[in-house]
């Protein structure tokens, strides 16, 4: 049987016989849905030619059980027709599956195929497609990052993983890749800190803060493929080792779209007053609620930029000069891009200050991009469209993400990375939760206030009683003394005794920290111990140091008082500082009732 070859295959017929390989198969789901579409696949001849091939969803049940990934068929009676989007490879046209389409396998033949089939994007290529759903694209790059698994909320409002990746292609430029379901589970952790050839096919280029790629349904993803690309790649940079870092996850893109509305609420006085020295450590992204006041003057609200660098592009004789590049865009084949550059003031109820929508940004919000607009103008590019002086008196959330001029420097003009439609319900009962959060906030200050001031209160007591008994007295002690030989009689004298407390082991009280571990009798055991050591015939006023922890119970706050008090044998007398009054503090007495007299 004679075969045809998929580059001879038009549009005009059905009638063919081609024998094939199906290098790669996979179930074609729309994401807004998440419904099967059809079941797709990329097939190659024995010549190294390629074709997609479409098998729709109301005859997948006919071929699916017949048709597997790999293996060789031999297929006739299809039809070719032409592929309008989203096309996994060049080829323009395509192989769609008919009900008599007939189907064959060929045992042992798929050794004469190759296993792979990519057609790796340039730079410029993937230039070219953004924004366009026509073609699919396959990079290879080296692994330079990769952030942990997230969780993301669709427009269906359910959940689903995605992980993000960049890498770096062979001509050097980092690529930012995100993939979606399943494929953010396909890179392990294990690749950080390893060299890491990736391969993503299918992906469509999308304009997010830069170029960026996103996974499809036909999306695969291979590690260090044994194929020459690969070996070439890692060539390249024999000299320079990439090794896979990985990044950390930006806080204020998870969640719902309402947590994301309220991710680090501030006003702008609060955001105006934001400074810090490394603004690098930090993730300085807030949201405001803000009414556009006007657009700011004297600044034009688009511009010419580099196509490589995305950067302003200044205009010098009839030529554009980057400064970044360093070099003239138009003269190198590079193309220059028109981008949105639109600055605005805005305010509050506590301040004002400026901010700035960017291409893609201003792009959403007008729906519209700066090409089409300036079509509008007839010319007159000076001029402020109609649509974007609309934005004027409009009251919309913005994320802003701080960078160093903003931190270091206090510089008022602020990168708009995205706005939000306020909802009238959520800011509502966002300011009554804050409300609530502030009152609470306030009764726990009081109840510290509280505490702090009854310790200063006890504090201060402390130190009054210290300055009582720092004063130096003069005291007039009448002593009665046991007589040495009875017959002598009792006798009556006066002993002048002049003394200070420092000389006399003044008593002192301070508050230490309890923690609950010394003994209720301590205090007790400690005083018959001390009593127990003096001697029984001592005549004269003496003390000994008592130690013991004594527990407040009138306060709240579990501290203690350690006490060192001076145990008297017999009387402790204390006066007023002139003497002029005298109060005695007696002690007990503990020798029998006949040896008293």
């Amino acid at each position: 049987m004679a075969y045809k070859n998929l580059s001879d295959l038009t549009t005009s017929g059905q009638t063919w016989n081609i024998k094939v390989k199906v290098i790669r198969m996979w179930d074609s789901i729309n994401p807004s849905t998440d419904e099967l579409i059809s079941i797709d696949m990329i097939l190659m001849d024995d010549q190294g030619d390629t074709m997609h091939a479409t098998i729709w969803k109301n005859m997948i049940d006919t071929y699916k059980s017949k048709i597997n990934e790999g293996s060789v068929y031999v297929f006739s009676n299809f039809k070719v027709v032409q592929s309008t989007k989203y096309r996994p490879i060049s080829n323009e046209n395509k192989i769609t599956f008919a009900y008599n389409t007939k189907v064959k396998e060929v045992k042992g033949a798929s050794d004469d195929f190759s296993d792979y089939y990519f057609e790796f994007a340039t730079k410029y290529t993937l230039e070219e497609r953004k924004e366009k759903d026509k073609q699919c694209s396959d990079v290879i790059g080296l692994l330079t990052h990769m952030k942990p698994i997230e969780s993301k909320i669709t427009k269906r409002n359910t959940a689903t993983d995605i992980r993000e990746i960049k890498i770096m292609i062979p001509e050097g430029d980092k690529i930012r890749i995100t993939l979606w379901g399943r494929l953010a589970h396909h890179l392990s952790d294990d690749v950080i800190g390893h060299q890491t050839v990736v391969i993503v096919t299918s992906t469509m280029v999308q304009i997010f803060y830069g170029l960026s790629l996103k996974s499809t349904s036909a999306t695969r993803l291979y590690t260090n493929l044994d194929i020459p690309e690969t070996s070439e790649l890692l060539r390249s940079h024999s000299t320079e080792e990439i090794i896979p870092q990985m990044m950390e996850i930006d806080k204020s893109t998870q969640g719902t779209m309402e947590e994301q509305m309220f991710y680090r609420r501030r006003t702008i006085q609060e955001l105006t007053a934001i400074r810090h020295d490394n603004p690098i450590d930090q993730d300085f992204v807030f949201t405001t609620i803000a009414t556009i006041d006007r657009l700011e003057e004297n600044i034009q609200w688009w511009y010419m930029s580099c196509d490589v660098c995305n950067k302003i592009c200044t205009k010098e004789s009839d030529s554009y000069y980057c400064t970044y590049c360093n070099k003239y865009p138009e003269l190198t084949l590079i193309k220059l891009d028109i981008r949105y550059r639109i600055r605005l003031q805005i305010s509050d109820h506590t301040a004002t200050t400026s901010c700035t929508l960017f291409d893609e940004e201003a792009k959403r919000m007008l729906n519209t991009s700066v090409s089409m607009l300036l079509d509008s103008l007839d010319g007159k590019s000076q001029e402020v469209p109609k649509v974007i002086q609309q934005l004027c008196g409009r009251r919309l959330i913005f994320r802003f993400k701080l960078n160093n001029k903003n931190l270091t420097l206090g510089m008022q003009n602020y990168a708009v990375k995205k706005t939000f439609v306020p909802d009238d319900k959520l800011e509502m009962q966002y300011l009554v939760d804050k409300e609530e959060e502030d009152l609470m906030d306030e009764e726990v200050d009081n109840m510290l206030k509280q505490g702090t001031i009854k310790l200063d209160e006890q504090a201060n007591q402390v130190q009054n009683n210290k300055c009582q008994t720092d004063k130096s007295t003069v005291e007039l002690v009448r002593v009665k003394e046991e007589p040495q030989d009875k017959s002598h009689g009792k006798e009556q004298q006066y002993k002048k005794l002049s003394t200070s407390v420092n000389a006399r082991k003044r008593r002192r009280r301070s508050i230490v920290v309890s923690d609950g571990s010394e003994d209720e009798g301590s205090e007790n055991s400690q005083s018959k111990t001390a009593e127990k050591a003096l001697p029984k015939n001592k005549k004269s006023v003496n003390g000994k140091y008592k130690k013991s922890q004594l527990e407040d119970e009138d306060s709240d706050v579990g501290y203690t008082r350690e006490i060192t008090s001076v145990t008297a044998t017999r009387r402790m007398t204390r006066s007023i500082s002139n003497g002029a009054k005298t109060d005695a503090v007696k002690c007990k007495d503990k020798r029998p009732k006949r040896e008293r007299k």
